[in-house]
């Protein structure tokens, strides 16, 4: 019986949307840069920056200076689904990771760069028993109620679809013209899509730790949240009446 061998990932490109980060811009970038430099594979890194309006911006120019693997690209609203798109489309290399400033891991990033021929993409749940999430309760509590609303809507198989996650960059190509949601989840839908064209993803467990308290108010971001689930949902549905009538 022969072992499946892991598709390896010759290059890759980090994504990072930034917004108002100057507290810990520079601490971050500079943990995240060695980690990546220690994968000994080519790669970049994008840092998306959308609407800041603290020094953020003086200070990502400053860290890309004289690194030639290194970019920033800028939105001039705060959208952080849009930031994250924006850094896909720019992303060159075959495997594209999301990492946010805050929430990266050395270990999420080297079981990227082996994942297994089978998988499409590779996401960090929160969720899984082995996992340590040391967020607040009312955290807690709101991913697992939009984990449980995405299962109703949606039937997908995913504990979690917020965070770090790894997608090949021929999969992000594929979908993401069709992915019409923005902001909070961005991510979701491009994942569901995936998921729904017949493509496995695979989950890992991981550790978070909260260095800073969230840039995004959570009670705005419920009814907004929500919203664009239903609308997701109804898009869906749409296309799959069109599909069916081929």
């Amino acid at each position: 019986m022969f072992m499946k061998m892991n598709n390896i990932i010759n290059n890759f490109s980090v994504v990072i949307p930034v917004f108002n980060e100057e507290e810990i811009f520079l601490d971050s970038a500079n943990k995240i840069y060695k980690i990546c430099t220690e994968m000994n594979k080519p790669f970049e890194i994008i840092f998306s920056e959308n609407g800041s309006s603290d020094n953020t911006v003086n200070l990502i120019k400053a860290f890309i200076n004289n690194k030639d693997n290194c970019f920033m690209i800028r939105n001039e609203i705060a959208n952080y689904g849009l930031a994250l798109k924006n850094g896909f489309e720019n992303a060159k290399n075959e495997l594209i990771i999301s990492f946010d400033i805050d929430y990266f891991s050395q270990k999420f990033l080297e079981q990227s760069l082996n994942l297994n021929q089978e998988f499409v993409a590779l996401v960090a749940s929160k969720r899984m028993n082995e996992s340590e999430d040391k967020r607040t309760i009312v955290r807690k509590l709101a991913t697992s109620t939009f984990v449980l609303i995405l299962k109703m809507l949606f039937q997908t198989s995913l504990s979690d679809t917020h965070g770090m996650k790894a997608i090949r960059r021929k999969n992000i190509q594929k979908e993401i013209n069709n992915v019409i949601s923005s902001q909070d989840i961005f991510d979701t839908e491009l994942l569901i899509r995936i998921e729904k064209s017949g493509f496995k993803i695979q989950e890992v467990p991981t550790k978070v730790n909260e260095i800073r308290p969230s840039v995004s108010v959570i009670f705005k971001r419920i009814p907004r949240t929500l919203k664009s689930l239903f609308k997701l949902r109804y898009q869906l549905f749409k296309e799959s009446l069109n599909t069916n009538n081929l």
